[in-house]
C-alpha cells in the first residue's frame, strides 16, 4: 500500500473515483487493478498485478469521456449515446492501433507490449511496469544539464531511429514520455498517437509547444521529420528551461529565440536544433544521425573543456 501511494504521488490524475476502475477489479481473469496512476481524455491508465505471478503491470484502459461512461456495476464502458456508437468505435479500432504497433516492436529503449484484450465495452492494453521518473517530473525540480541530456535523449533517439526504420513514428515526443528509472535506464512511453507514416489520412493528437505544423491537419505529410522537430524541442526545453512556443503561433510572427541558461551551447548544437524547429517538414534540412552527432560532439567537447579546467 505505501509503495502505491508512492506511485500515485508521482502522477497527476484527473477523473473522479467514480469513473475509474475500483481497486481489486479484475480484467481477462488475469490481471487485478491496484490503483491508477494518470488519465486522459481518452484513456485510463493504472497500476495492475498478474494473478498468478504478481508481477506488476501497466494496464490502459480505453475511456474516452465524452463518449463513454461507467456502467451501473463501474466496470462496464457504455457509450453515452448510440448516435455516437460508430464515434467510438473509430477511437477502439485507434487504440487497438497502439496496441498492434508496440506488440511488433522489440527495443530496449521502448516499453514493451505483454497482451491486449477487449472486455466490458471497451479494450485494454497491457505493458511492462517501468518505474522511475520522466524527464517532465525532472525538470520540474532542476535545470537540464548537458549530463542529463546525453543520457537521456541519446538514447530516445537511438528509439527513434529504431522505429522510423519499421516505418514508424511516435507522434507525442515530449518529456512526460520519455522514461529514466532508478539505473538510469530510458523508455520511449504512450504510443497513443503512434502511427505508419505511410497512412493517408492521421488522427489529429497536439501537445502545445512541441508538436510539429503537420500534426494540426489528418492530409498532412508526416514522418520522420515530425519526430524530430518534437525532439529538438525537447532539446530546446533542456536548454532554455522553457518549452518552445507553439507552432501556431510561430505561423505569424517566428520570433523562435535561443537564450540557453546554465551552461553554454556550441553553435553546432544551436543550429542543429534551430533547424530540428524549422516550421515545415521541408525546412527541416537535419537528420536524426546528425541531431544525434551533434549532442554526442557538445557532450564530448564539454567532457574536454572540464578536464582541462580541473587540471589547471
Amino acid at each position: 500500500m505505501q509503495e502505491d501511494r508512492r506511485l500515485i504521488s508521482e502522477y497527476r490524475t484527473y477523473r473522479s473515483r467514480e469513473e475509474t476502475l475500483p481497486r481489486g477489479t479484475k480484467l481477462h481473469n488475469t490481471y487485478q487493478i491496484r490503483t491508477v496512476l494518470s488519465s486522459s481524455a481518452l484513456s485510463a491508465v493504472y497500476l495492475a498485478r498478474k494473478i498468478d505471478t504478481r508481477e506488476k503491470v501497466i494496464v490502459k484502459e480505453l475511456f474516452p469521456t465524452s463518449l463513454a461512461a461507467r456502467g451501473q456495476d463501474r466496470k462496464t464502458v457504455v457509450c453515452r449515446q448510440r448516435t455516437l456508437a460508430h464515434k467510438l468505435d473509430e477511437f477502439r479500432e485507434q487504440f487497438l492501433q497502439e496496441a498492434f504497433i508496440l506488440k511488433g516492436l522489440d527495443h530496449p529503449g521502448i516499453v514493451r507490449y505483454l497482451d491486449h484484450f477487449e472486455e466490458r465495452g471497451t479494450a485494454y492494453l497491457v505493458m511492462e511496469f517501468c518505474e522511475g521518473t520522466t524527464l517532465a517530473q525532472i525538470l520540474e525540480q532542476r535545470e537540464a544539464d548537458l549530463q542529463l541530456m546525453y543520457d537521456t535523449l541519446l538514447p530516445v533517439m537511438n528509439a527513434l531511429a529504431y522505429l522510423h526504420a519499421h516505418g514508424i513514428i511516435h507522434r507525442d515526443i515530449k518529456p512526460s514520455n520519455m522514461m529514466i528509472s532508478s539505473q538510469g535506464e530510458v523508455k520511449l512511453i504512450d504510443f497513443g498517437s503512434a502511427v505508419q507514416y505511410t497512412q493517408e489520412e492521421y488522427p489529429i493528437f497536439t501537445t502545445s509547444g512541441y508538436s510539429p505544423l503537420e500534426f494540426y491537419s489528418k492530409k498532412s505529410q508526416q514522418g520522420p521529420a515530425s519526430d524530430i522537430y518534437s525532439l529538438a524541442a525537447v532539446m530546446y526545453r533542456c536548454c532554455t528551461g522553457e518549452t518552445p512556443p507553439d507552432v501556431r503561433q510561430r505561423l505569424f510572427e517566428d520570433r523562435l529565440r535561443f537564450e540557453p541558461v546554465g551552461h553554454g551551447v556550441s553553435a553546432l548544437l544551436s543550429t542543429a536544433i534551430r533547424r530540428g524547429l524549422a516550421l515545415r517538414p521541408q525546412q527541416r534540412r537535419i537528420s536524426l544521425g546528425w541531431l544525434k552527432a551533434a549532442l554526442r560532439t557538445e557532450y564530448l567537447m564539454n567532457k574536454r573543456k572540464l578536464r582541462r579546467s580541473s587540471a589547471r
